[in-house]
């Protein structure tokens, strides 16, 4: 069963995305299998730091919605063995995520990671 950290704050501008990106990239030095999801809908900044914003086809919402697989959206970082980023989306608003929908990609990603950060 995948281990799921969660990296939120009320405020903006803390450090949230950047701090994701540095615990799941840590955890996949490490050996361990690790996706780090972009729930930041709208803005879209995890592929940013993470370096692979040109290779974005399919986004978290994509995945949702059935537009896309998750092994369609997922992007596997070129540095760290271990590590995928799941964008999210840049042209939808929050209102996009779903509990349901959240949850079902939530279950998926455990099936396949040791570990997911949100």
């Amino acid at each position: 069963m995948a281990k799921i950290i969660v990296v939120t704050s009320g405020k903006g501008g803390v450090g949230k995305t950047t701090s994701s990106a540095a615990i799941g990239t840590g955890i996949a030095l490490k050996g361990h299998k690790t996706v780090i999801i972009d729930f930041d809908v709208g803005l879209r900044n995890l592929d940013l730091i993470m370096g692979c914003e040109r290779r974005v086809v399919y986004d978290f919402v994509n995945v949702i919605n059935k537009e896309a697989t998750l092994s369609q959206a997922l992007i596997k970082d070129k540095r760290t063995k271990d590590l995928f980023i799941l964008p999210a989306s840049q042209t939808r608003d929050k209102d996009a995520l779903t509990i349901e929908g959240v949850q079902e990609v939530l279950e998926e990603l455990a099936k396949e990671f040791d570990y997911i950060i949100c």
